[in-house]
């Protein structure tokens, strides 16, 4: 197929999947409606190499290393440590969530594909990522179709999930009057003012200026991978090299947010992701839907199980705990929007719907972030030497 044609209906389907986003408030999320359509269009019969075709079957490769490398410079370190049991809670619950498929799984559904999914439970396209070249390496595609189906519906199940426990949450918050005083204030703002040590001039803060110091990041961190001889995952140090860049002023905030970027190497990413989804029958999918439910049944059980024993230890509402838990599923922007909707729903008048915003909102948003942010990089790091 001409590249231009290939291009043209690998962005319309990102572009409805796009609007089903919107009108869904993420619900039917981008990648959910953009998998779904790339399985239907290999199914009616358009050319397997579609996505090559488009010429983005290497690029999607080559940009991911930037993407982790901006995703490490959105990581507020002055938030986290504010909210160290947030953290605590979240992290320790996905790691018993990953141990459970890996352990209980092994036995229902292979080694191999407990290992594959227990990663993308985690949470994230940078787990995704990382399984998906070693797979496609070994030839394995079904397993790396399996992370991409697994990545696509969790929303589904964690969503529902999250909301139940934020409201009920939501309601042991407001049986306690004193709350109301506590919480109804607005958030005081912890933005670092202060200069960084090697602040860079305005400058040098243009879009491409931006692009180039995040392609810096990421080639650095492909070298320094390759000293460790790869035992340090190129994916977690190009994260890790953003991040400290990003603290030391070399690399702004949100760096690829302010290239104007983000949305469309999200798209290419997930583009290249999809190319394995050409090798998938109606009878293979059929055959993923017991290894699917098990990752996210397992992982969803025992993280919340986990969260709940970890909450007790930190006075935290177990209700609470276990939707932290359950961020890794989705993750940022939905750990937002799901929060506010709680807030919300919940309060029933402005004091009571503002103090449950400043309560849900905080800890669910650096929940998501602690989860499919951080861990699931690492995580999947580590799991992939498995497989």
């Amino acid at each position: 197929m001409t590249a231009i044609y290939a291009l043209t209906i690998i962005l319309v389907i990102f572009a409805i999947g796009e609007f089903c986003s919107a009108k869904t408030n993420a619900v039917l999320s981008q990648p959910l409606v953009g998998a779904i359509l790339m399985l239907l269009f290999f199914w009616l019969g358009f050319p397997k190499t579609l996505v090559a075709d488009a010429g983005l079957n290497v690029i999607g490769s080559v940009i991911s290393g930037i993407l982790i490398a901006g995703v490490g410079s959105t990581i507020n370190l002055t938030e986290l440590v504010r909210q160290w049991k947030t953290i605590l809670i979240s992290v320790v619950s996905v790691i018993a969530g990953v141990a459970g498929i890996i352990l209980v799984g092994s036995f229902i559904i292979g080694r191999e594909q407990a290992a594959a999914g227990a990663p993308v439970f985690a949470g994230s396209i940078s787990a995704v990522i990382i399984m998906r070249d070693h797979f496609n390496a070994g030839g394995r595609e079904y397993l790396s179709a399996l992370c991409n189906m697994i990545l696509t519906v969790q929303t589904l199940v964690g969503l529902p999930l999250s909301t139940i426990m934020m409201r009920r949450a939501a309601k042991d918050f407001l049986t306690d009057k004193n709350n109301l005083a506590l919480y109804s204030g607005a958030v005081e703002e912890t933005a670092d003012v202060k200069k960084k040590p090697l602040q860079l001039p305005q400058s040098l803060s243009t879009s491409i200026i931006i692009l180039a110091k995040l392609a810096v990041a990421a080639a650095l961190a492909n070298f320094l991978a390759g000293l460790t001889n790869n035992v340090v995952h190129y994916m977690v140090m190009a994260m890790f090299i953003g991040l400290i860049f990003t603290q030391l002023g070399l690399l702004e905030e949100n760096a690829m947010a302010k290239t104007g970027c983000s949305s469309l190497f999200l798209v290419l990413i997930l583009a290249s992701l999809f190319e394995s989804f050409s090798y998938i029958t109606p009878q293979d999918l059929l055959g993923m839907i017991v290894p699917i439910l098990v990752v996210l049944g397992l992982g969803s059980l025992f993280a919340g199980f986990v969260s709940i024993l970890v909450a007790r230890f930190t006075d935290t509402n177990p209700y609470l705990a276990i939707a932290m838990s359950l961020t890794c599923m989705y993750g940022f922007p939905t750990t937002l929007f799901i929060s506010q909707d709680v807030a919300k729903a919940c309060g029933s008048n402005d004091e009571e719907r503002a103090a449950l915003n400043n309560y849900l909102v905080p800890k669910i948003v650096t929940a998501g972030i602690a989860t499919v942010t951080i861990a699931s990089v690492i995580i999947a790091s580590y799991v992939v030497k498995l497989v």
